[in-house]
């Protein structure tokens, strides 16, 4: 009797140095108890950088209005409630205030909904001509330099002007 007690301890002491203590160390049980184990908004906000943006939405990818007009909104730097739609931003490979401007608002949003890519900027301005885009920010600068006003069909395109902060 005394041999198979001995046996079951060893056993339970071995599953706990295997499994126990790496559970313990990680911070998941804890959060398990505490109850903080949600799905939350981003913790760090990066801040708006200075200068003039351009936002471009394919109105093809966003059918419902009020989804439209919500990102609309938030694209304008205003604060916005749930919205359960996720986009993909795609920014200039050479346009550094561009993808700042686009990572400031990436941090607005819960985690994972806005995925941001970096493109070159030719094969990005042909798919905004071919409408297989969903979200692209450029800034002032290169929105002008490269002309990309040539390459939009306003039918298709929401585009956002803004002067930034």
């Amino acid at each position: 009797m005394r041999a198979v007690i001995r046996h079951i301890i060893i056993v339970l002491a071995g599953v706990f140095v295997l499994a126990g203590i790496p559970v313990l160390s990680t911070g998941y049980f804890q959060n398990r108890l505490n109850g903080t184990d949600a799905v939350s908004a981003a913790t760090v906000i990066i801040d708006q950088p200075s200068g003039a943006y351009v936002v471009l939405i394919n109105k093809d990818r966003h059918l419902n209005t009020e989804n439209l007009e919500t990102w609309q909104t938030f694209f304008k730097g205003e604060e916005i409630g749930f919205l359960f739609e996720d986009i993909s931003c795609t920014v200039a490979d050479t346009d550094v205030p561009g993808f700042d401007m686009a990572q400031s608002f990436q941090s607005r949003l819960p985690e994972n909904q806005m995925t941001l890519r970096k493109e070159d900027i030719t094969l990005m301005l042909s798919k905004v001509g071919c409408g297989l885009f969903d979200v692209i920010m450029m800034s002032k600068e290169v929105y002008d330099a490269y002309d990309a006003a040539a390459y939009l069909d306003a039918d298709k395109v929401m585009i956002i002007e803004e002067e930034g902060v």
